[in-house]
């Protein structure tokens, strides 16, 4: 019909959508919540809670709902898409969530072509023979780096993958070993104290949470801790190394006693799932934030909620204290990150520091305390003054979203994890680049 624009492209449009956004967390052999969407068929065949598109109903679609945040929990967890991107997918839906592809004989998605059926008096040639399939050439893809984290001693780069660490040398950029066995997308990464543990926060969607527990200096099994009921999302060490914290999309924090693993207490409160955590330099707070846009600090000593902070107008993605009596400091998928001068019974709002076009997914500070380095989906890593906000330095090269950042212990280099799988080494004197680790190549 003249003036009617097409559908929107399964193939050019709608995938590329679901590659970026989706795929780290709902791809095989293990995807959250059962529902996989690295192909047409598995994401019209759904997964644990049934369909997820209903073809011709945007608005019944699960899919969709939980999209736009109208069935929780609001996905992805962390920095919502775009409307347009939403409105592609729902037109998509709704025009019957079809694919402009056809599978070949060997299974793949390839472009259909237009046919015109074949006159009945015309002869119809025989197809030729297909050739015998002889194996599977497999291929190692990246795995999306959503966590990072240095041991005290600045000698190990702990790199949270697809159901795997790796443990690199940050001088080398080079894999020393791998850590196996993880249900999932590792989402947050912690180093004890004194460098004994490393504590990786997991689990499966909609499932469980789980914290595996590995000794850095002996080679016993990994403990498991699961009391979640839905994925980690972080987890930290108090400065005392005496208890552990995790963040779960379950909307609870859960606190263990360390080394022994001890459930101490569950912290509720926040209205949705809960993003980051970070424990004060002194150990009596911790301040916890979450998709509910609030950021929550907590005293230690009775786990009491000592106040709640409206902090941003989007889900704040990461919370973080400095050293010593440096401020709070707050990012958002909002696009920006703040700084609020902490006290006991309240943070005032001190400054925004913007920068970024799009959502703010990670910040990390630096050892002394002084500068901020954020990371975003805008592919850019930026490194502010907390004092004034003014540039320390500025990083524009990342191919895909930075979704991980953190400061070597000597505060001189950088380091940022990208969706597409790289792990990024930049100078913050020089404000050039080290070189780079991918995990298509790395590890055994």
């Amino acid at each position: 019909m003249p003036g009617v624009a097409p559908p929107p492209s399964y193939r050019n449009e709608v995938e590329p959508i679901l590659r970026t956004a989706c795929l780290g967390c709902h791809a095989a052999p293990m995807p959250a919540g059962g529902f996989a969407v690295a192909s047409f068929a598995e994401l019209m065949k759904g997964g644990k809670s049934g369909p997820a598109i209903v073809p011709g109903k945007s608005d019944a679609s699960r899919l969709v709902r939980m999209l736009t945040g109208e069935t929780k929990p609001q996905m992805p967890p962390v920095g919502a898409l775009k409307a347009s991107d939403i409105d592609i997918i729902r037109r998509w839906v709704d025009a019957g969530a079809k694919a402009d592809t056809a599978p070949n004989a060997a299974g793949k998605l390839v472009a259909s072509s237009n046919r015109v059926a074949p006159s009945s008096r015309a002869p119809v040639p025989k197809s030729p023979p297909l050739p015998r399939p002889l194996g599977v050439l497999r291929r190692r893809t990246a795995a999306p780096v959503t966590a990072l984290a240095f041991s005290p001693d600045g000698k190990i780069l702990a790199v949270g993958t697809y159901r795997r660490v790796l443990l690199c040398d940050p001088t080398t950029r080079r894999v020393k070993s791998v850590w196996d066995g993880m249900p999932d997308q590792v989402r947050s990464l912690a180093f004890s104290p004194d460098g004994r543990w490393l504590a990786a926060g997991s689990g499966i969607s909609g499932a469980y949470g789980e914290v595996l527990l590995r000794s850095v200096t002996s080679p016993e099994k990994p403990r498991a801790l699961r009391l979640q009921t839905d994925a980690v999302t972080a987890v930290a060490f108090s400065p005392d190394g005496k208890t552990l914290a995790a963040a779960s999309m379950d909307r609870s924090v859960q606190v263990w006693e360390m080394p022994t693993g001890k459930p101490l207490r569950t912290l509720r409160d926040h209205a949705d799932a809960v993003l980051g955590l970070s424990f004060r330099a002194d150990g009596k707070f911790l301040a916890t934030c979450g998709a509910d846009r609030t950021v929550k600090v907590w005293e230690t000593s009775t786990w009491r909620r000592a106040y709640s902070i409206a902090a941003h107008d989007e889900p704040v993605t990461a919370v973080a204290f400095g050293t010593g009596d440096s401020p709070l400091v707050s990012a958002s998928s909002d696009r920006s990150v703040k700084v609020w001068n902490f006290a006991a019974d309240n943070s005032s709002h001190a400054r925004t520091i913007g920068g970024h076009s799009h959502g703010v997914q990670a910040i990390a500070l630096s050892p002394d305390g002084q500068t901020v380095a954020s990371g975003s989906a805008d592919r850019s890593i930026r490194v502010r003054k907390i004092a004034d906000g003014s540039e320390v330095a500025a990083f524009t090269d990342a191919t895909d979203w930075v979704y991980c950042v953190r400061f070597h212990p000597d505060g001189k280099q950088l380091v940022a994890g990208t969706w597409d799988g790289n792990v990024l080494f930049r100078d913050i004197a020089t404000k050039k680049s080290e070189g780079n680790l991918s995990t298509v190549t790395a590890g055994p």
